[in-house]
């Protein structure tokens, strides 16, 4: 099933590059959002077909901020209900070609206050220590996981 869904995202990435050609590249960028959950010394992530681990996120729907973006995506790729508390960062991502679209994307900090960890259509929902994280993550998520250890590093030294 998640095979599928991910076809499907392809799909709407390709139709969504052909009305931006068509419309002489005047769409502006969807707004996307994820979230960072640490517990334990470990990070929430889903793994999607092709063994690739991302943080929980995806696309903002018309009437949510980022913030509740982040939380949505959250619930719904894990199962897990998210409270998202403080903003990371944001990345600018250029479509690198027609199965992409570019995006703005926030990325927040959030910890878990229910629910319980599922799969999702999606991928698979787990916990990873960071050691294994970094192995498995591609460059966008390196960068988030980078800044998240940055945040953390300065509301620690805050506190």
């Amino acid at each position: 099933m998640s095979i599928l869904y991910d076809i499907l995202k392809i799909c709407v990435s390709i139709i969504f590059n052909i009305l931006n050609k068509l419309l002489a590249g005047k769409l502006p960028p969807l707004g996307s959002a994820t979230v960072v959950v640490e517990e334990e010394n470990r990070y929430l992530v889903v793994i999607l077909p092709g063994k690739r681990v991302v943080f929980p996120g995806g696309f903002m729907l018309w009437h949510e901020t980022p913030q509740q973006a982040a939380e949505r995506e959250g619930r719904e790729e894990t199962g897990l209900t998210l409270q998202a508390d403080n903003f990371i960062a944001f990345y600018s991502l250029k479509s690198t070609g027609w199965h992409n679209m570019s995006t703005t994307s926030f990325a927040y900090h959030a910890h878990v206050i229910g629910g319980a960890l599922c799969n999702s259509i999606e991928g698979s929902a787990c916990w990873m220590h960071e050691d294994e994280l970094r192995k498995c993550l591609t460059g966008h998520s390196v960068n988030i996981l980078d800044d998240y250890l940055l945040y953390r590093e300065r509301n620690t030294d805050a506190a």
